[in-house]
């Protein structure tokens, strides 16, 4: 008991403290720890619906992330409309340009924290499509 009472308070405030950001859970096709999950190749004309909506749903779109009622830093994940509207901070999405764009930083770690938070990174083609996505004008495709 008195084990359980030190470590269960200490589990409790580590819960808490992190309930909104640690985003543990994982779901196919983009989350998960199996050899292949990174095993593919980005699209050359990526769309939204088909291609980078699916990346954020099963990586970001979670409860406790960027999924309403109360995302992350007023980001939400879970549509087109959400997305471009950005976070408290202001765009994360800069149309034709990828590379400035503060979710490609974020995704690729060149801003912290990197994203997907308490997460496995995005694989390389995960990320590929979501910055050719932008460099193409990040339509609503």
């Amino acid at each position: 008991m008195q084990v359980w009472h030190r470590f269960g308070s200490l589990f409790l405030t580590l819960g808490l403290a992190g309930l909104g950001a640690a985003c543990q859970s994982y779901s196919t096709g983009g989350g998960g720890t199996s050899p292949d999950r990174c095993a593919g190749t980005a699209p050359d004309r990526p769309s939204y619906a088909m291609h980078v909506q699916p990346i954020f749903n099963a990586n970001c779109a979670l409860s406790g992330c960027h999924l309403p009622p109360n995302p992350q830093r007023g980001l939400d994940l879970s549509s087109y409309n959400g997305l471009m509207q950005g976070s408290i901070n202001g765009p994360v999405v800069i149309p034709g340009n990828a590379q400035d764009s503060r979710l490609v930083k974020r995704i690729e770690g060149r801003e912290t924290p990197r994203m997907p938070f308490n997460r496995d990174p995005l694989c390389q083609f995960q990320i590929d499509t979501i910055r050719r996505w932008i460099d193409q004008g990040a339509l609503n495709n």
